[in-house]
Parts: structure tokens; C-alpha cells; sequence
């Protein structure tokens, strides 16, 4: 999508990606959607994302040569410890080839990450029950 064309909302974005990005991408919001069903699908910085508790909790993209999740932090992956090992990681993203998905547990160890430091950041709003 050329930049002075937003998307949105995400499937707008969705329709914008190639054929190769687009099921991948839709797989992941799929999951994301599963697994924090409360949270909340907007765009930003012309890109998908979720909010958690009005937080961002995790983000999507597709790039020329890969696609992307990311969490906005730099410190939510250091409690992974080698579950990324041999992942392209860089400041709170994971990128990969669009036909080599991350695998669920990579996605629910991430996200869990992220709502973990959304809840100690800013309070209880965000209930055990939402991060599973």
C-alpha cells in the first residue's frame, strides 16, 4: 500500500499485503484474537495492532522479505530466555518468512510477555483471567 494510503482498519490492511503475507498475517490475527479475546484490533503507524486495556499489547506487518509480530518493548523478550533462539529478532519484533509461520507457543509465550509487563506497568486492570 503506497504510504500516502492508510489503511484503515485491518482487513483493509490485510487486502493491501501480498497473497504470501496475507495468510500468514490473517493467521496470526487469528490467534492473537484467540488468545486475548479482549483485546481491542486498531491501526497504528499504518499497521495492525492490538490494545490490551487501551495498552498496545502486540502488532502485525508484512515487509518485502518477511513479516513481523511486535510487542513495543524492548524488554519483553528477555524473559524468554532460548524459546527465540534462532529467530531474526530485533528491539521487541520477531520477523520470519511468510511460509515459515511462528510456531502458537512462540505467539502465547510473547504475547503472555507483553500482557505481563502491560498489567505491572499499569495496574490490575488487566485480570489474570486475561493473561492465561
Amino acid at each position: 500500500m503506497p504510504p500516502s494510503l492508510k489503511p484503515t482498519d485491518i482487513n483493509v490492511y490485510l487486502a493491501s499485503v501480498p497473497a504470501t503475507h496475507r495468510a500468514v498475517l490473517k493467521k496470526l490475527r487469528t490467534q492473537i484474537k484467540k488468545l486475548y479475546p479482549k483485546a481491542t484490533e486498531h491501526i497504528g503507524y499504518g499497521r495492525p495492532l492490538f490494545k490490551l486495556d487501551g495498552h498496545p499489547l502486540a502488532g502485525f506487518q508484512a515487509a518485502k522479505n518477511h513479516s513481523s509480530i511486535f510487542v513495543w518493548s524492548g524488554t519483553a523478550f528477555k524473559t524468554l530466555g532460548k524459546l527465540l533462539d534462532g529467530y531474526d529478532i530485533g528491539m521487541g519484533t520477531i520477523r520470519f518468512a511468510p511460509d515459515k509461520p511462528l510456531p502458537e507457543r512462540i505467539i502465547k509465550a510473547v504475547l503472555a510477555a507483553r500482557a505481563k509487563e502491560i498489567k505491572a506497568r499499569w495496574g490490575s486492570k488487566v485480570s489474570k483471567k486475561t493473561l492465561r
